[in-house]
C-alpha cells in the first residue's frame, strides 16, 4: 500500500473525510489502471514489438519482453488488490507468487545489466539467453498461477486472455 502511488492517498483522504483529495487520488488511480491495462493489452497483442528498448542490440528483444511482463504484472497486482483488498496479505500463495514474478523480472534485468556492464562478451551470450528466457518463462507461469487462484475465476480467465492473447508466450529454455 505504501509503494502504490495512489492507494495510500485514497485511504488517508477517506480517513480525513477529504472528498476533494479522495477524488483526486481515486481518479489518478483509475487513470493509472487504465493506462497500464491499455499498455499491457497492446504489448500482449503485438508481442511487445513496439515496446521501447534502451538499446538497439540483439538483446533489445529481452528488454521489450520485460516491458510487456512489467505491464502485465502491474495489471495483475492491481486486479488482485481490487478483488481481495486487505485479504491479499493473508492470501500468502497469491502474494508469494506476485513476489516471485517481481523477483524474476529483477533477475532478468540484473542479468541484462551485467551482460552490458561486462562488455557483451560473446562467451556470455548463451548464459544471458538461458537466464533471461528462464526468468521470463517462470514469471509467466507464476502469473498464470495467480490467474488460476484469484477468487473470481472469471476475472482470472479474462486477465489471462487479455494479457496473454496467444496463450503462453514464453517457452522454457532447452
Amino acid at each position: 500500500i505504501r509503494c502504490h502511488p495512489y492507494l495510500l492517498k485514497e485511504m488517508e483522504a477517506a480517513q480525513r473525510g477529504d472528498a476533494v483529495a479522495f477524488d483526486q487520488a481515486l481518479f489518478g488511480h483509475i487513470k493509472l489502471l487504465t493506462s497500464n491495462l491499455a499498455r499491457a493489452t497492446f504489448h500482449g497483442l503485438t508481442r511487445a514489438r513496439f515496446a521501447h528498448a534502451p538499446i538497439d542490440r540483439e538483446e533489445a528483444k529481452y528488454y521489450r519482453q520485460l516491458t510487456r511482463l512489467s505491464a502485465a504484472f502491474a495489471v495483475t497486482a492491481e486486479s488482485a488488490l481490487l478483488t481481495l483488498g486487505g485479504e491479499l496479505k493473508r492470501k500468502e500463495s497469491l502474494s508469494g507468487r506476485l513476489g516471485d514474478v517481481l523477483s524474476l523480472m529483477y533477475l532478468a534485468s540484473a542479468t541484462l545489466k551485467r551482460y552490458a556492464d561486462e562488455g557483451r562478451q560473446t562467451a556470455d551470450r548463451p548464459l544471458l539467453e538461458w537466464a533471461v528466457r528462464d526468468a521470463l518463462y517462470q514469471a509467466q507461469q507464476k502469473l498464470f498461477e495467480v490467474y488460476d487462484n484469484l477468487p473470481s475465476r472469471a476475472l482470472g480467465r479474462v486477465l489471462k486472455w487479455v494479457l496473454f492473447p496467444y496463450s503462453a508466450s514464453y517457452r522454457a529454455p532447452d
